[in-house]
């Protein structure tokens, strides 16, 4: 593992602890076990490794989304289905609660918005690929970016049966 994924495994597990108050470069230095000098190689500053956790997070959501399309026969919508399974999966970012540590961060300075919609923007483009209707996938997509925020959230819109069948009619939809 590279020094910068040391730092940043780190700071995120300061966020998933501590909160995203608590994180600082002298913590996240502390933590990783190397010296502030080492982190300011990496990141200049605080934002600077928030943007890097961020990124993360995205990278995550997108290998997640990629899974789910190799596993999905081909077809119509491919890319909107692959992106409800990976909402609903446990494993995925929605249930870190480094996500809502980070969205609130995130809200407090917008300018760290930018590698999110550029990755949003992707993922798009790629729902709209293959969706012979945009318009349905459009608010599949949109009901499941919902179900993704309210998760990063702690927000429980249902039960695990209910989520189960939320999934499994957003799925219906895209037939």
């Amino acid at each position: 593992m590279s020094t910068r994924e040391k730092i940043i495994d780190s700071a995120m597990a300061i966020v998933r602890d501590q909160g995203v108050a608590k994180l600082t470069l002298d913590e996240a230095a502390k933590v990783a076990g190397i010296s502030k000098g080492g982190v300011l190689y990496h990141f200049k500053s605080k934002d600077d490794l928030i943007r890097g956790m961020v990124q993360r997070l995205i990278d995550q959501c997108d290998q997640l989304n990629h899974e789910y399309y190799e596993r999905e026969v081909d077809g119509p919508y491919r890319w909107a289905r692959a992106h409800v399974h990976a909402t609903f999966d446990a494993s995925g970012p929605a249930f870190d609660p480094v996500g809502g540590a980070l969205l609130a961060a995130v809200t407090v300075n917008p300018d760290l918005v930018a590698p999110i919609q550029v990755m949003y923007d992707r993922w798009m483009e790629r729902i709209k690929s293959d969706s012979p209707d945009l318009e349905r996938a459009g608010l599949i997509c949109t009901a499941m970016d919902g179900v993704f925020f309210q998760r990063l959230m702690g927000i429980n819109i249902s039960n695990a049966e209910g989520a189960e069948r939320l999934k499994r009619h957003a799925l219906d939809l895209l037939q």
